[in-house]
């Protein structure tokens, strides 16, 4: 955002004769742009009066006029030495030091200034443009926005603002100002670029295709805005169309950096990898001497896992030009493919001596380091590479993956949490943010953050499977049904995504919905044996149990050693254990804790021993429980009744103590104690923990129904019949058992 003012030259009264002669002089030649002829005489006279500082100045307008700017600030660093009040020699010499990229020093002179008055929006704007310049973007648009004041309807200060808005990550705010640039200038096709970039940020790809394409309509030969049209519309997957803003970008400028990079890639995923190649074959059977052409041709092939064939172009394109840090780079990474860790090492560091300042030639060489099990090595070049550039996203998040593969995963966090401070739609930070979150066991931090990935980037079918995968998602978002609809609208025929939305509909009740996309799910992947088990869950669920069992048998049938069916045993022997057929489910727990247990695995083999009278072995199956997950609460809970059978009254109250720490008010839990105690012949505690529990949950039929039992112990017959047809009434199935067996 460079702008120089135009310098103007006024007339001089009061020098001794010969100097005012010159002086006039160059004034006359001043305003008819003979700014080397103005010089000569502006010379002269200081050569005769070296005290006039408006001679200086004159001179240093016309140095500047010149470009140049080193004699012009020398010039006006003279006058305003003799004259401190000359307010426009700091506003040109500021603007000479923002054309030599000196910013800093020409916000210092503009400083001073605005501090002499009187201001104009010129002052402010150009200090504006300095300030972007050295990434001050909030100083920026404060000046802009006083510049506006004097200017209203200056389309370039709402321009330059919405460019530091822009750089700002205010990218709405950026598009706003843009708007009212284009009100004012509609012709103008650079601001329609950058709104289309604004857009393209926010992730409004159509929007930025569209502004792109009017850049185009107002400037045909703007190479980048094909470049970038076709970027964007490669983001929505219309590769055929980026491939066709491509070839135009290239017809027009073909040296456009990295164009035919992202040409190859897109029609890559085009699934044209051949195609990209035999783009690149032409290209260097055109132009043979050309190291660029060989060097994308070797990305491709990299890309294509022909690390043989990458090497070869890469060392053709180093034969061409040797002093190419990218070159040698991308060797690196295919040295790294082949093995040769320590030749890989070397090109990095190559690729760091032909540009010290190469933020991924650092990136190469970490990963070169790690290869060799160098940690520290790998480390210290990332730590490099952000010393170098804090603001580069990319070389937080290589840092990130490297404290990730040296398994350091809050390292790796906090570096990905800089990149997207930085970068706030990175979609690789934030997928790699919750990969390690979900290790972690931050569930809900990492489907926040595969959420974030998604609204970014919906077309990415990556996101939508990572965040099926992480475990009960659907506790920790309540957009689960909506995000896998969008899902099987990307990619209809993936089983998984099925699978995910039905998991989703059963977390918020829809009973119904779940068993209609397990279904499709089960018939477009019938061999898929998560699906088969959601599916006999959901079944089990609506008492549905024999077809539970089907299910699980079929997915049985399909894998039965692996570690992934201890689940479906499990779950198998919990459908049998309902359907009392307690030999069966206790042979198909067995087989769930010889491949793989859990707390639960042991809770219901323990209930199964439990209903069979085996009061030992149920009791050591909880302990297992408990000692596996000491918040398991039914399983302390039912070891306590285990023990009341066994007479163990300690043992009982132990578990129960335990059990209560976890959950105090837990009407269950009282019932449960209850239970225990008229086992115990404590039939008064029995009614007192019914109580408790009523008071807890009036609707609670468990409660009714033991309460029913205790009175019985205690020989009170009508009112023990009495809290049974109560629990009766409520629903409970058992309750009709007790009553046919205690109240005739």
């Amino acid at each position: 955002m460079k702008k120089i003012l135009f310098l103007f030259f006024l007339p001089l009264y009061s020098f001794a004769q010969t100097a005012n002669t010159y002086t006039q002089e160059g004034n006359s030649k001043a305003n008819t742009r003979d700014y080397n002829g103005a010089i000569q005489d502006f010379t002269r006279a200081i050569e005769l009066n070296n005290k006039s500082a408006d001679v200086f100045y004159y001179r240093a307008n016309a140095y500047g006029n010149l470009k140049e700017y080193k004699a012009a600030i020398n010039d006006y660093a003279q006058a305003i030495a003799l004259k401190p009040g000359l307010t426009n020699a700091y506003l040109y010499k500021a603007n000479a030091e923002a054309a030599l990229q000196d910013y800093q020093a020409a916000i210092t002179d503009f400083d001073r200034a605005i501090a002499m008055g009187p201001t104009s929006a010129d002052m402010f704007h150009y200090r504006g443009n300095a300030k972007s310049n050295i990434g001050d973007y909030a100083g920026a648009i404060a000046d802009f926005t006083t510049a506006l004041q004097f200017t209203p309807n200056n389309a370039d200060l709402y321009k330059y603002r919405g460019l530091a808005k822009n750089n700002n990550n205010n990218f709405t705010g950026a598009i706003a100002d843009y708007n009212m640039a284009i009100k004012l200038s509609p012709n103008s096709s650079e601001i329609y670029q950058y709104m289309a970039g604004s857009k393209a940020s926010i992730n409004d790809y159509n929007g930025a295709i569209a502004d792109y394409t009017k850049t185009l309509a107002l400037n045909p030969n703007n190479a980048e805005a094909y470049f970038y049209r076709g970027n964007t519309r490669a983001k929505l997957n219309d590769y055929k169309g980026a491939v066709d803003d491509y070839k135009k970008a290239a017809a027009i400028n073909p040296g456009l950096k990295n164009l035919l990079l992202y040409m190859a890639n897109a029609q890559s995923n085009m699934g044209d990898t051949n195609g990209a190649l035999d783009y690149f074959n032409k290209a260097i059977a055109q132009f043979p001497q050309n190291a660029s052409l060989y060097m994308y041709r070797g990305v491709i092939k990299s890309d294509k896992k022909d690390n043989r064939g990458a090497l070869e172009d890469f060392n053709k394109a180093i034969e061409l030009d040797p002093k190419n840090g990218d070159i040698y780079q991308s060797r690196s990474f295919a040295k790294l493919a082949l093995g040769d860790n320590e030749g890989a090492k070397l090109d990095a560091e190559s690729a760091i001596q032909i540009n010290p300042n190469s933020i991924s030639a650092y990136v190469s060489l970490s990963k070169a380091k790690m290869a060799m099990k160098d940690t520290a090595g790998v480390i210290a070049d990332l730590t490099k590479a952000i010393s170098l550039n804090s603001k580069s996203d990319e070389a937080y998040l290589a840092r990130g993956d490297a404290y990730r593969d040296l398994g350091v995963p809050v390292a790796a966090i906090n570096d990905y949490t800089r990149a997207i401070a930085i970068n706030p739609v990175y979609t690789y930070a934030f997928l790699n943010r919750a990969i390690e979150k979900n290790k972690l066991g931050d569930y809900g931090g990492a489907v926040k953050d595969l959420e974030k990935l998604i609204s970014i980037a919906p077309q990415q079918q990556n996101g939508y499977l990572r965040l099926g995968k992480i475990n009960n998602f659907y506790k920790y978002t309540n957009n689960g049904t909506q995000l896998f609809t969008a899902a099987i609208t990307l990619n209809p025929a993936n089983p998984d995504f099925y699978l995910y939305r039905g998991e989703a509909k059963a977390a918020t009740g829809d009973a119904k919905g779940a068993m209609i996309d397990y279904n499709t799910g089960v018939l477009k992947a019938p061999k898929n044996i998560t699906l088969l088990l959601k599916r006999s869950l959901a079944k089990a669920a609506a008492e549905d149990n024999n077809g539970a069992i089907a299910d699980l048998s079929s997915a049985l049938k399909i894998d039965s050693l692996s570690d992934s069916t201890a689940l479906v045993w499990q779950a198998r022997g919990f459908v049998k254990a309902k359907l009392k057929n307690y030999k069966g489910a206790l042979t198909d727990f067995d087989r769930a804790v010889s491949i793989y247990s859990n707390d639960e695995t042991f809770l219901f083999r323990g209930d199964t021993k439990l209903a069979l009278k085996d009061y030992a072995g149920a009791a050591d199956d909880y302990h297992n429980a408990t000692y596996m997950n000491d918040a398991n609460v039914k399983a302390f809970s039912h070891s306590g009744i285990a023990k009341s059978y066994l007479g163990d009254a300690q043992g009982a109250k132990d578990d129960f103590t335990a059990a209560f720490k976890v959950t105090p008010n837990s009407p269950d839990l009282y019932i449960d104690r209850a239970t225990a105690k008229v086992n115990l012949k404590d039939p008064n505690g029995a009614v007192l923990d019914c109580n408790t529990a009523i008071s807890l949950d009036p609707k609670n039929s468990r409660a009714y129904l033991q309460r029913g039992l205790a009175k019985i112990a205690l020989d009170d017959k009508t009112g023990g019949c009495a809290d049974m047809n109560k629990a009766l009434s409520m629903g409970s199935k058992e309750a009709a058992d007790q009553i046919s067996k205690y109240c005739k």
